[in-house]
């Protein structure tokens, strides 16, 4: 396997440096006079100087050394600006979009792919171009620390053309959503203008537009504003700027041509040629250099990886002597021995309330009929939800609205305020997914099912009138993790140690997404026991502001483990490992929450590690031998180049990579290339002084990756493995729902911790 990581060269442990201490006037004085010569970083209390270009007897600051891998900050930024200003040296033609991560747009003609059809007014004005993106990594792959350069490729849309120019044209601007290009002083023709998007014009006076913005109406120079680049916009324009079949054409040869401009194979091939242009100059390395002595060449072939750990797809176990268990998929498991609490599950015969348009009243009686006994010809749904997880009997209490109205919903649900249903089954059409969430039906009709202690499965008319065996067999899954059931459960690692993982996601609320815009993140909280994925809610479950999840989440862990030690017979003196999967970079403050809770807790040794769990991050894996799958009724390959799932690199060691969908688990050859996840512990930053600290955190990455790795077979809203964990995947549903349902006049969120406390009600 390949990595799309270059490495970095540097032939030395020590270099010199000039140096001089730092202050905010001192470093714009010097940026003020040498920027066209010399490059000034700040690090801690020094700022530090590279001389690219200037004679040797411009003196500025005291030489002081360095260790290459000792700070590796400094090392770094070094890097990063000799990096840019060879480049600029090299394209001078080239002015880069940022300096860093380093984006340019490529300035090759035929990597514009409508440049052809373009009339030649707008070539070059409006364009679909390669955007490639350089980012710098420091590794430690196979025990060998070093720095590489990290090579992306993207298409970007290019508009030229400012909202002065287009007025003149008498284009309507009215209403249309816009960008504040803004030059940063010094950087004329160096970096691009760095672009806000303000928000949407309201007025045009003279030369001058007023903006409806995040901080009320504010004015802007038509000159300095462009329409926010987005394919509705564009088009729009082209319309004006062309005709409508010509803006048809142009946005439907973009999507034409995304299969081939995302294929993981031509998508290597770029990436190599593009290492070849920035690293070398004629076949030979560039030397990338200062005149004070620093420099480094870097590998124009990316590095061969293999396999860290072998990650093992998990038993799957369907009852609690784990005498049932199939290591294949657990559907088959299910078919074969039924569900793994099927000897306990206490509603064996759920009375469920569906609710139905009179005009399909039809079909969704054939759906329910086909939900509950299954379609005789079907390879995975032949048993139906009733005999697959051996239910004794279900009730379907079929109710009509006369149209798609809240009232009309509300007023079926208002009727079972005294006799409720285990579960109600809800029609609705797909124009529900168009409108806004705070007047949406959807988040009303569930807010009002939820309160009621009623969990709730939706179903769109188009899947009533066209459901498959695939729909019918996951829609029932659902069910029964809704009604409560546990439909299997992963081997417990066999440990002297107790343990928790504890999923912690997140989901924005934004009033719009100009800038300024206000915005909460709400905080959804997730326990799992052990590594057999017994969902255990923790106590209370909120919709908890960012800002005060710290101590909700101290909270809730003193709770669950109170709970948790009685139920399980834990005792004084135990070993407790909690395992945090959650959505950001840790700050300190996460740190001292749980030093609070060891030290309130002090009859448990307490170990803990905070992992961070994500595919938004610049790494991926190729692997030239996979020549792809061809799919069922299709000659194209898909998934060519792309590792296989599992296949996993530590690039350090705090941080590893997974790939999680590889070829056969793709679903098409238009999926284009899949990223990896990426797992990292997180440690304290900075001057952080604890020393208790060490011997309370867990390390052992291996042990997290496989742990992962199993739970992303969890998620009960399907049979096949995802990406992310279940921890990840049910926080991150639980905060969006309750983020959605927090403006439903009269929801309380409390409801949701008796009746359903340990219902997978948000599945």
């Amino acid at each position: 396997m390949q990595l799309n990581y270059f490495p970095i060269n540097i032939e030395f442990d020590k270099f010199q440096i000039l140096t001089e201490p730092y202050s905010e006037e001192r470093l714009a004085e010097l940026r003020n006079l040498h920027n066209s010569t010399h490059s000034f970083f700040r690090n801690g209390d020094s700022i530090f100087i590279s001389n690219k270009d200037a004679n040797e007897n411009i003196t500025i600051g005291k030489i002081a050394e360095q260790s290459t891998y000792g700070n590796t900050n400094i090392t770094a930024s070094l890097i990063k600006h000799l990096f840019f200003r060879t480049f600029k040296d090299r394209f001078p033609k080239h002015t880069p979009v940022d300096f860093y991560p380093f984006r340019f747009f490529s300035g090759q003609q035929k990597d514009d792919i409508i440049f052809d059809v373009l009339p030649n007014e707008l070539k070059g004005k409006i364009a679909y171009k390669k955007l490639i993106e350089v980012q710098l990594r420091l590794t430690e792959i196979n025990g060998k620390q070093q720095f590489g350069f990290l090579i992306n490729i993207k298409r970007n849309w290019i508009f030229n053309k400012t909202c002065a120019e287009l007025h003149s044209e008498n284009y309507n601007l009215i209403g249309v959503e816009v960008m504040y290009a803004e030059t940063l002083p010094g950087f004329s023709n160096i970096l691009a203008p760095n672009e806000e998007f303000v928000g949407e014009i309201k007025e045009i006076v003279g030369t001058k537009a007023n903006v409806s913005t995040n901080a009320g109406e504010k004015e802007y120079e038509l000159s300095e504003l462009f329409i926010r680049k987005t394919k509705y916009n564009i088009g729009n324009y082209l319309t004006f700027a062309t005709s409508q079949q010509k803006s048809d054409e142009v946005l439907r040869i973009i999507e034409s041509k995304r299969e081939d401009i995302y294929n993981p194979k031509k998508l290597y091939a770029e990436i190599l040629k593009t290492a070849q242009a920035l690293f070398t100059d004629k076949g030979n390395p560039i030397l990338f250099q200062n005149k004070d002595g620093f420099c480094f060449t870097v590998n124009a072939t990316p590095i061969r990886v293999s396999n860290s750990i072998e990650l093992k797809t998990p038993t799957f176990i369907f009852d609690p002597a784990a005498t049932q268990t199939i290591n294949t998929y657990p559907d088959n498991g299910l078919n074969n021995f039924g569900p793994y609490d099927s000897a306990t599950f206490d509603i064996k015969s759920p009375n469920i309330l569906c609710v139905c348009n009179k005009n399909i009243r039809g079909n969704f009686t054939q759906f329910l009929s086909n939900l509950k006994n299954g379609l005789p010809q079907s390879k995975y749904f032949k048993k139906g939800l009733l005999k697959k997880y051996d239910l004794h009997s279900i009730t379907f209490d079929v109710k009509e609205v006369q149209s798609n109205t809240l009232n009309e919903y509300l007023n079926v649900i208002r009727d079972y305020d005294d006799n409720k249903p285990h579960l109600a089954i809800i029609e609705i059409p797909e124009s529900f997914k168009l409108q806004n969430d705070q007047n949406n039906p959807y988040y009303q009709i569930k807010a009002k099912l939820l309160s009621l202690e009623i969990p709730v499965q939706f179903v769109t008319t188009r899947i009533v009138n066209n459901h498959s065996e695939y729909i019918l067999n996951s829609m029932a899954l659902q069910m029964y993790a809704k009604l409560g059931g546990t439909p299997w459960v992963l081997p417990t690692q066999r440990s002297v140690d107790r343990e928790l993982v504890i999923g912690i996601g997140h989901s924005w609320l934004r009033k719009n997404q100009y800038a300024g815009a206000e915005s909460n993140r709400v905080v959804g909280i997730t326990t799992f026991l052990s590594s057999d994925g017994q969902y255990l809610l923790g106590d209370k479950v909120k919709d908890v502001d960012f800002d005060n999840y710290f101590q909700e989440l101290l909270k809730s862990l003193k709770q669950s483990i109170q709970r948790l030690s009685s139920e399980q017979g834990w005792s004084e003196g135990d070993t407790v490992r909690l395992i945090f999967h959650i959505f950001k970079p840790i700050k300190n403050v996460e740190f001292e929450v749980i030093s609070q809770l060891i030290k309130e807790t002090s009859q448990y040794k307490i170990k803990f590690a905070f992992v961070t769990i994500g595919n938004t991050h610049p790494t991926m894996l190729f692997d030239p031998n996979q020549q792809g799958i061809t799919s069922y009724g299709s000659n194209i390959p898909k998934g060519e180049y792309i590792p296989n799932r599992g296949s996993n690199i530590f690039l350090d060691a705090e941080t590893c990579i997974v790939q999680m969908l590889g070829a056969s688990e793709l679903k098409t050859s238009k999926h284009g290339m899949s990223k990896p996840v990426q797992i990292k512990i997180r440690t304290p930053k900075g001057n952080y002084n604890n020393n208790a600290l060490n011997d309370m955190l867990f390390y052992d990455l291996s042990y997290i990756t496989q742990q992962i790795f199993a739970f992303t077979y969890l998620s009960w809203r399907s049979f096949l493995p995802a990406e992310e964990p279940a921890t990840m995947k049910y926080s991150n549903l639980i905060s969006k729902l309750l983020g959605k349902m927090r403006n439903v006049q009269g929801w309380d969120a409390d409801k949701l911790n008796y009746g359903l406390k340990r219902k997978k009600w948000f599945l």
